[in-house]
């Protein structure tokens, strides 16, 4: 009787440590997916307006080199806008970076 109590503990033991490692894998692969879909959700800028020797230049993503440099020198512009244009202007839509180049050239 002994023997067969111990055997039913300690196959409750075991049970109850299987039970709590699928938890918690299916806890942690749930949490990595979640963190998964959330970096995917955040789009990185497709154009950035910023500066290339002096001047306003548009950089589109992935390449290195701007696409299209302006003829409007960087310190012609206000004090605020030189430091925007500098730290580079994202824009995520096709009529998004046309509108700031605009602002920017006329």
């Amino acid at each position: 009787m002994i023997k067969f109590l111990t055997k039913c503990i300690i196959a409750t033991a075991v049970f109850l440590i299987l039970a709590v490692l699928i938890t918690f894998i299916s806890v942690t692969a749930k949490s990595g997916n979640i963190a998964e879909e959330k970096t995917s959700e955040v789009e990185s800028a497709l154009y950035t307006l910023s500066e290339y020797k002096g001047k306003i230049a548009l950089y589109k993503r992935g390449y290195a080199m701007p696409v299209e440099i302006y003829e409007v020198y960087i310190s012609s512009l206000p004090e605020g806008e030189q430091q925007k244009v500098k730290d580079g202007i994202e824009a995520y839509t096709d009529s998004e970076i046309i509108k700031i180049i605009e602002a920017y050239t006329s």
